[in-house]
């Protein structure tokens, strides 16, 4: 009887033949277990494990000499790969913010004022703006650029999201006017 070190160094430990459905079932049921797991967290580091999961699964159908000592070694791979370039790839084209971030996707774009910008306690104004179709209240803090009345259909740029107001800032005219044509 060969002692364990023997057979863990032989070719037949790391290379053996396709271990029949058996290994493609389980690795398949990993998959879906971990993207069950990930559809109920919303983290998206578990989809890249998932779909590595899903590729091993795969692969164990082949004709290739895929032990389980291989099989393991290419699911940490594929998972590895994914899960370091995943900011890269989850982050949106232009924005500063990650995809599961809308307030961030929002920051430096316009909206169109709706109501006047009246005084309150605390040295801003609030209002309406009217962002994406949505109507927002919203807030300008008092400095001496934003003494001027703002009109209706005005445009103002959105600084920050709080609490569900829009803390906005006035643009001036020349660039409202060059972005308009």
């Amino acid at each position: 009887m060969p002692d364990l070190t023997e057979y863990l160094t032989s070719s037949d430990f790391w290379l053996m033949g396709p271990m029949d459905q058996q290994a493609f079932w389980v690795w398949l049921t990993l998959g879906i277990l971990l993207l069950g797991v990930e559809t109920l967290i919303g983290t998206t580091w578990l989809m890249w494990m998932a779909a590595a999961a899903g590729l091993v699964a795969v692969a164990c159908l082949t004709t290739l000499p895929l032990g389980l000592p291989l099989q393991i070694a290419v699911f940490i791979v594929l998972t590895l790969i994914p899960g370091v370039f995943a900011r890269r790839i989850m982050r949106l084209p232009g924005t500063k913010g990650h995809l599961d971030d809308p307030n961030a996707r929002m920051i430096g774009r316009r909206a169109i004022v709706l109501s006047g910008f009246g005084p309150v306690v605390g040295g801003g104004r609030t209002g309406r703006v009217m962002f994406d179709g949505v109507e927002w209240p919203a807030v300008i803090e008092e400095s001496t650029d934003t003494q001027a009345p703002l009109d209706a259909e005005d445009r103002v740029e959105i600084a920050a999201v709080l609490d569900g107001r829009l803390f906005v800032k006035t643009m001036d005219k020349a660039v409202v006017d060059q972005t308009a044509s």
